[in-house]
Order: C-alpha cells, then sequence, then structure tokens
C-alpha cells in the first residue's frame, strides 16, 4: 500500500483505496502488529514442518518499519491460537487480494541474473540487457532495477515471472555475459524498488 491509496498484491494486481479507507486500514494495522515481537508462534504449541511463514510489514508512526512473522498463520488460522490483533491484521490485508484489481504495469523492471545449473547451450548476450556485476560464485544471484531500453532490453531476453499467476513458468535462457553464464527472470519493478 502506499500513501497514494494505490496498493499493489503480489507484484501482479494494482487496485486503489480512497484515503479514508486507507487512513483507516493504516491506522488498524499499526494498532494491532504494535508491541508484536518479530516472530509469533502458534500458542498451542503446534510445530508443523515446512508450513509457510506469513510476512506482514508496516510503516509505524514514528518512521521505522515493523515486521512480524508467524508460521502457518493462513493455514491455521484462528485455531493456531495466534494473538488476536494479529489475525485481525492479517485477515485486513489478506482481504486486499480479492479487492478488484487490474494488472500491475510499472515503467520500471527488476530483474534477476543468476547462474544456471548447467552451462551447456548458452546464447550470446542480449544486446541493451546491462551486464552483471558479479562473477560466478556466492554472489551469483543479483536482482536490479531498469527503465526505459534497458527495461525494454530485459522485458525481450528475460522470462516473466508473474508470481500467483497460475501460469507455469518458462524455463530461463541461458546467456553468456562477459562475468560467466547467466539466466535472467524479470517483473514490473514496484513504486519504491530503486535497486
Amino acid at each position: 500500500m502506499y500513501s497514494d491509496g494505490t496498493v499493489v498484491v503480489d507484484a501482479g494486481k494494482r487496485s486503489t483505496l480512497n484515503l479514508p479507507v486507507l487512513n483507516g486500514l493504516v491506522s488498524t494495522v499499526r494498532k494491532d502488529l504494535g508491541g508484536m515481537p518479530a516472530t509469533v508462534k502458534p500458542s498451542d504449541g503446534r510445530t508443523i514442518p515446512d508450513i509457510p511463514i506469513t510476512v506482514l510489514g508496516i510503516l509505524q508512526a514514528d518512521g521505522t518499519y515493523q515486521i512480524v512473522r508467524a508460521s502457518g498463520l493462513q493455514q491455521l488460522g484462528q485455531e493456531g491460537g495466534y494473538p488476536a490483533p494479529l489475525y485481525d491484521a492479517f485477515t485486513k490485508l489478506n482481504a486486499l487480494t480479492t479487492t478488484p484489481s487490474t494488472a500491475y504495469i510499472g515503467a520500471n523492471v527488476r530483474y534477476q541474473l543468476q547462474c544456471p545449473a548447467t552451462a551447456t547451450g548458452a546464447q550470446p548476450w542480449p544486446v541493451g540487457l546491462p551486464q552483471p556485476a558479479n562473477s560466478a560464485g556466492a554472489s551469483c544471484v543479483e536482482f536490479h532495477v531498469a527503465g526505459g531500453a534497458a527495461a525494454t532490453a530485459v522485458r525481450t531476453a528475460c522470462v516473466p515471472f508473474m508470481p500467483q499467476s497460475g501460469d507455469a513458468m518458462k524455463t530461463p535462457v541461458p546467456y553468456q555475459s562477459a562475468k560467466g553464464v547467466r539466466t535472467c527472470t524479470w517483473r514490473y519493478a514496484l513504486p519504491d524498488e530503486t535497486s
């Protein structure tokens, strides 16, 4: 959610809240999450291996960004014994996923370069696609934001990553860069993403 009422869900859907609704939601979530620890566990003592972790975040009035993580919050719901304010914040934010929306399209793209599992069949590096900054190794995965002609090159050469789209992701093409073979995926950058 952004201060102008823009809501972007899963970097793929865009909707707009009017300012009174936005301000009410922000106020409620700030109150609900205020004072919560960074990690909240089910109070019933259940431990479920490999259950997804729900992450809720809000910019508090003092300018700090508060994040609260809860294992299985979406799956266990109220039966997990989570604090009522945490579940309230989750349900209010989760309701935004069902708000009527349009596809989110931004001027810039956020893209990821990474070393592929195998480097066979690498194609020449695409014209206009920015070269990776890092050499192969532990820091092989890179994220960047690009606009203009570079964004066009990214959208042309890289495989789109569309969260929650339901479509199977295509296999990224390996390209030979100046620093080794890389594959790339992209999505539209969020308004606050600059790198």
